[in-house]
């Protein structure tokens, strides 16, 4: 448990400190962090999903789950393709690209690449709603898994 808990503060310090080391130049695109459910392996897990821009149409989407066989982690390189109203402001992000998944549950542990596709739905100009779809591109103790929440953009 003890390993567990250091594995998501470090994850969530990475997080935090990419975040503040961007340049203000850097920072193009939307940025966000929120609570989310992962669906998949025939069990729900509660994480946080969250969205660094690197420019308008990249993103990284780190992510950390906890299901009952350990911990989930990651991150994915996304190609965003921000749909814009009349006005030319965002309403839908869908989003495409790949994920490193890795999972530190006892002797069940492994690495996986998978396919991730999605879309952020913007609300207001601080909250976002978001979906996911990882495929992954081995079968490795890794199944087809959905993610929903909430994003608190910044």
């Amino acid at each position: 448990m003890k390993k567990h808990k250091i594995t998501s503060i470090s994850l969530l310090a990475a997080i935090a400190t990419v975040a503040m080391s961007l340049p203000a130049s850097a920072q193009v695109g939307q940025s966000s962090i929120g609570p989310s459910l992962q669906f998949g392996n025939g069990q729900a897990a509660i994480g946080i999903d969250s969205k660094f821009g690197v420019s308008e149409n990249l993103s990284l989407r780190p992510f950390i789950y906890f299901p009952n066989n350990g911990t989930n982690f990651g991150t994915a390189l996304t190609y965003d393709l921000p749909l814009r109203n009349t006005d030319s402001t965002v309403l839908i992000t869908p989003f495409i690209g790949g994920a490193l998944d890795i999972n530190t549950g006892g002797n069940n542990s492994f690495t996986a690449v998978s396919l991730v596709g999605g879309a952020d739905f913007d609300l207001n100009d601080s909250l976002q709603l978001k979906t996911s779809l990882s495929v992954p591109l081995s079968n490795n103790n890794r199944s087809t898994s959905l993610a929903v929440g909430a994003g608190f953009r910044f």
